[in-house]
Order: C-alpha cells, then sequence, then structure tokens
C-alpha cells in the first residue's frame, strides 16, 4: 500500500509556507514495512516562493526520493522520518525567523539549509545556541561553519570551487574577463579568482559585479569586448546567466564562458535556449555516473519525476540521508546524539562524494569536479578542461 508522500499544511498567519514532507512503504513495501510510532522530524529552511524557488523545488523532489528509502527502510528504529519544509523566500529575516520556531520546537532534531550562504549564516548564531544542528547543503562561503560546532556543510567551498574555475578559464584563454554577482557570495568567489587568475600567470582584462535583479548586461559585456577578454568566468545563478549568454551574442561577445556549478540546472538551458551552446559547467555530482548509489538515485528520480536530477536534487538527498544515517547511529536520539554522530563518522553515505566523513571544520574534504559543456541543447561531460 503505497501512501502518500507529502503532506500540505499553510499558515496564513504568518505568512510561511509549511511542507510536512512524509515518506512512504515504497513500491515494493507492505503495511507491516511502515514505520510506526512518534515521528522523527528534521526541519528545512529554503526558497519554496522567490527568485531562487527553482532551488528549493530542486530540493523538495531530492528530499521526496529520500524519504521514499528510507521510510520504506522502516524509518528510524521504526520512527517514521517527517520533513517541516518553510519557506525562507530566500531571504534573511525569514530564515532567522525560521530558525526560532526550528530552535524553540523540541520536536526538530536537526536542520537543512538555507539555499544562500548569505541567508543561512545569518541564521546560523541561532541554531549554534540553541544546539541546534545545522546542515547547510548548499553553503559555499568559507566562513559558513565557523559559527561554531553545530554547523556542518557537504557543499564545496568557494575557496575551493573558484580556484577550479579560475584554472579551467586558464585552459581556454589568457585574457579573462569575470562577471560575478553584487552579493557576499559573489565578492568572496571574485577574491578568491582574482588571487589564482594572478598565480596562474593569467590577465584580468575585466571584472564587473552584476545584480541580480538587473535585465540589461549589454554595456558590461560590450566593455568585456573592447577590453580584449577571450574567455569569460560567470559566476552567478542560472537566470542571469541565461541573461549574459543572450546578450553576449547582440554585444558581439563572442568568447567562451566558464560558468560556476550553481547553473549545472535544467532551467538554464530552459531559458537561454540556443545561446546556452558552449558553456561549461563543472560540478561535484554527474547523474551518468555508473556508481549503482547514484544510478539508484537517478533511476527513482526519474521514473518520479520525468526528468533527471542534478546537483540541488543530489545535495538534498545527500544531506537528508546523512541525517537519518546520523539519526540512527547516534547514541542518543536527540539533537546533541544526532551531531556528535555526524562529527565523529566514518563511512558517510553520500552519492556525491562516495563515503564521507566530515572534518574538523565540518567540511569534506577532497571534493571531486567533473567538467560539462551544452551540446546540442544538453550538459556532456567533456575532457576538454580536464
Amino acid at each position: 500500500m503505497r501512501m502518500s508522500p507529502r503532506l500540505l499544511a499553510w499558515s496564513a498567519a504568518a505568512a510561511v509556507t509549511t511542507l510536512a514532507l512524509a515518506g512512504c512503504a515504497g513500491e515494493s513495501g507492505t503495511e507491516e514495512d511502515a514505520p510506526s510510532g512518534e515521528p522523527v522530524v528534521f526541519g528545512v529552511s529554503g526558497p519554496l516562493t522567490g527568485n531562487q524557488a527553482e532551488y528549493g523545488k530542486n530540493w523538495q523532489e531530492g528530499f521526496e526520493i529520500a524519504l521514499d528509502e528510507i521510510n520504506a527502510e522502516g524509518g528510524i528504529d521504526g520512527r517514521e522520518v517527517q520533513l517541516d519544509f518553510q519557506d525562507s523566500q530566500g531571504e534573511a529575516a525569514q530564515a532567522t525567523t525560521i530558525a526560532q520556531r526550528f530552535v524553540s520546537d523540541e520536536n526538530v532534531l536537526a536542520v537543512l539549509g538555507d539555499f544562500s550562504s548569505a541567508t543561512s549564516m545569518v541564521a546560523s548564531p541561532l541554531y549554534q545556541r540553541g544546539g541546534l544542528l545545522q546542515l547547510g547543503i548548499t553553503n559555499s562561503h568559507p566562513d559558513f561553519t565557523t559559527t561554531g560546532d553545530y554547523i556542518f556543510s557537504p557543499s564545496i567551498t568557494q575557496e575551493v570551487e573558484a580556484r577550479v574555475v579560475a584554472d579551467a578559464a586558464g585552459e581556454l584563454g589568457d585574457d579573462i574577463a569575470v562577471f560575478y554577482l553584487n552579493t557576499d557570495w559573489g565578492n568572496t568567489a571574485f577574491d578568491v579568482l582574482e588571487d589564482q587568475i594572478a598565480a596562474n600567470g593569467d590577465e584580468i582584462a575585466y571584472s564587473t559585479p552584476v545584480e541580480e535583479a538587473s535585465t540589461d548586461f549589454r554595456p558590461q559585456l560590450v566593455q568585456a569586448r573592447d577590453a580584449g577578454a577571450d574567455v569569460a568566468i560567470i559566476y552567478t545563478y542560472y537566470a542571469t546567466t541565461a541573461l549574459l549568454a543572450q546578450q553576449a551574442e547582440q554585444a558581439g561577445f563572442d568568447v567562451p564562458f566558464v560558468a560556476v556549478g550553481s547553473n549545472y540546472s535544467q532551467q538554464l538551458l530552459d531559458l537561454a535556449q540556443e545561446a546556452a551552446e558552449g558553456i561549461y559547467v563543472d560540478t561535484s555530482f554527474y547523474p551518468e555516473s555508473d556508481d549503482p548509489a547514484v544510478t539508484g538515485f537517478v533511476d527513482a528520480y526519474t521514473e518520479k519525476f520525468g526528468y533527471t536530477p542534478n546537483l540541488f536534487a543530489a545535495y538534498a538527498y545527500d544531506g537528508l540521508k546523512q541525517l537519518a544515517w546520523a539519526a540512527e547511529n547516534a547514541e542518543t536520539l536527540d539533537r546533541e546524539g544526532i551531531r556528535n554522530a555526524l562529527r565523529d563518522g566514518e563511512g558517510i553515505p553520500s552519492i556525491i562524494y562516495g563515503e564521507a566523513a566530515y572534518n574538523d571544520e565540518r567540511r569534506i574534504d577532497s571534493p571531486p569536479f567533473v567538467w560539462l559543456q551544452v551540446q546540442d541543447g544538453a550538459f556532456v561531460e567533456t575532457d576538454d578542461l580536464g
């Protein structure tokens, strides 16, 4: 008997969307297999509406696959796992309110999110003081985990990824244009890019911060063209990257684009259309991998949703599976026990990293990268930047 995988509850008074995701027994499960008893609840703070809503949707889908699997296997010691997904709209003020709610709710044993580092980091002190583990599944800011010993992230830091992007751009040209979001995320990345480009002996021919709300980047693109840039680094999210790609053609700026991994999304292809052709994107998760764990996730996801999962869905899947692993391996099933299990654990399951462990900075060491290029409207693995 297949139960509903998701329960929706709306709180108009708080103007916050709550998504309580309840797992199911799975196609091969039975009523006897289904977990019982008080649920194990994890909170999620993430964007279900607003400019980052597509990423929240990716998360929801990855979570659903993980919940299906966890609860089909009996949950946590026979207790069903549920998610309380609160809509932050990608806004720091909302994330703070959500953090206060989760910290005060003793039923919430750990939290995933928020999406951007800036939004998450505002809430991190609340989680740290409340002794509630915050797993920032997509938080790449180098300082994210420095708030305290309850703050973890499997996400690759900008310190690592920006250097990989700079190295890749240097394989394609010597005079580099850099377009980066005028946010803490973008500005932090630019500092790393600038340092690595200089270390590589390449030159920044042109650089500019860009606003996520802007719709016309042609003046900056013309300036990059006239500065003689022969390759461009794009450190923005998919909506901005799509506009830059389309308007680059209009501005006569015909150079390779090397985009940060946040652009590995079907939305980039849908928005940019033909202008996406040739764009390079790095990723730490590649759904064409022959790893059985990856194949199992991709097959389940594709069957359920009709398309291939991206990195953000994989981070969500991984994050929830890791919290479930920590709960299963905790000496005591409470907030501190889950933190301790994740902190001290080895062989923690991950479809992105293989078996993983968190280091003293509560990060993952030596993350792998795969380079993709948009070819004929699809992301294809390439050795050009290897």
